[in-house]
């Protein structure tokens, strides 16, 4: 969010950027968990920090509005709100509704080229835990909040599974696979950079999917369960891959 409404910025904490998200390079990746003392030392004169948990390690907004004035955004709530909020504390509108605007556009374009696919369709974003040997659907409803998979495909007009199918944090046991997304039509696979996929793809419950025998999967790279406006438009690029691999 700070990059989209061209705030100053001088570090960040808990992950490294994604590659779709352009930090300057001179802008230095902090200590993750955040070390306040680190950030002191920077005279920040204002901090973002969701409101996930405000005396956790990962996010602790109550100490670090002991250092600067702290602004919250929610994982409950479409990163356009969270934008239109911050932009309207920080009187920056106009930048607010450039992005949202160019935003609007890409969805409006993808929901032009894609209408039929998606009238008809059920589709799933996911992750793999190979470790739990279990499918994270990326639903909207579960306990990880609005995540941004199911933001976009929202915005798209898609349907997903119900957060109601799948476990309270949208896991699936690979035995149940079957029952659970057996009617998917379509798939956006996560690859969160652990081989994951690979693993998954070893699995013969996963190859007994109607989707993944149609060849109907899309892996993309890189952490996007969470963020703001450029992994939305890095999902929306995703979900044109997997839409325009689906019959129309």
């Amino acid at each position: 969010m700070a990059l989209a409404l061209d705030l100053p910025l001088i570090g960040y904490s808990h992950s490294r950027a994604r590659p779709w998200v352009p930090v300057p390079a001179s802008v230095p990746f902090l200590a993750a968990p955040p070390d306040l003392e680190q950030i002191l030392m920077l005279q920040p004169d204002l901090i973002l920090c969701p409101d996930t948990s405000a005396h956790s390690e990962w996010w602790p907004l109550a100490r670090l509005s002991r250092i600067a004035p702290v602004l919250p955004s929610n994982h409950r709530t479409h990163w356009r709100d969270n934008l239109d909020r911050l932009a309207g504390w920080l009187q920056r509108t106009e930048a607010a509704e450039r992005t949202i605007a160019a935003y609007a556009e890409q969805i409006a374009g993808l929901r032009r080229r894609h209408d039929g696919v998606l009238q008809r369709s059920l589709l799933a974003a996911a992750t793999y835990d190979p470790l739990k040997r279990r499918l994270m659907v990326r639903s909207d409803g579960t306990g990880y909040g609005f995540v941004m998979p199911a933001q976009v495909l929202t915005d798209l007009g898609g349907r997903a599974v119900e957060s109601g199918r799948i476990g309270p944090y949208g896991e699936v046991a690979l035995e149940s696979l079957g029952d659970v997304i057996g009617q998917v039509n379509g798939i956006l696979l996560i690859d969160l950079g652990d081989r994951a996929p690979q693993a998954l793809a070893r699995e013969p419950l996963w190859q007994r999917l109607p989707a993944v025998r149609a060849g109907q999967v899309h892996v993309t790279r890189g952490n996007s369960i969470f963020g703001s406006v450029y992994t939305a438009r890095h999902l929306a690029s995703a979900w044109d891959v997997l839409l325009a691999r689906m019959p129309s």
